[in-house]
């Protein structure tokens, strides 16, 4: 019995022993595949998250689970763009969550330094923003939170796009009717 005892506790030893090891092998498999996805996502969203392509979102500093849902939505052919779905079919689950929490961890894009082309459009839309209550769910600083995208820095074209999906039913979300009445064309 004594030796059964002896042989069981070492084996367990051994165990512990190398389960950091495998751990580590782990994580560095994990961050090899989240690297050669990030790679993949840089052709388009630009090394830093950044978008600097007309039509294509920016991701930095977007809120995790918006960037999982519509990662997940893509993968599902939920949400339809020919290129996104292709690169979300073969993401996994734990794929999609370290996508999520590294854009988040990124800081969003920079505040515009321009001179304002259109005081009187952006005055508009200051109202637009104000009667709609976009800040009840985007926040005063309309960086997102949750499963709400951010707003600020994003591209023009971006937002339009993405009120215009919303209004004619051709994107799904968290978009409450505010969104979806919006005045696009």
């Amino acid at each position: 019995m004594r030796s059964i005892l002896a042989v069981a506790t070492l084996a367990a030893v051994l165990a512990l022993a190398t389960f950091p090891i495998r751990a580590d092998d782990a994580g560095d498999a994990r961050a090899k595949a989240l690297k050669e996805k990030l790679e993949v996502c840089a052709a388009c969203h630009d090394e830093d998250g950044v978008s600097k392509m007309d039509g294509v979102p920016s991701l930095a500093g977007e809120p995790d689970f918006f960037t999982e849902y519509q990662l997940l939505y893509f993968r599902g052919e939920t949400r339809k763009n020919e290129q996104m779905m292709a690169v979300a079919r073969d993401l996994t689950d734990d794929d999609i969550r370290d996508l999520g929490a590294y854009y988040a961890s990124l800081p969003g894009p920079p505040a515009l330094t321009d001179p304002d082309p259109d005081p009187a459009l952006t005055q508009a839309g200051a109202q637009l923003i104000k009667d709609r209550h976009c800040a009840q769910c985007h926040l005063d600083t309309f960086v997102g939170q949750g499963e709400i995208g951010r707003l600020a820095g994003q591209r023009e074209e971006a937002i339009v796009k993405a009120l215009h999906d919303y209004q004619h039913g051709a994107r799904r979300g968290a978009a409450t009717s505010s969104c979806r009445r919006s005045p696009i064309p």
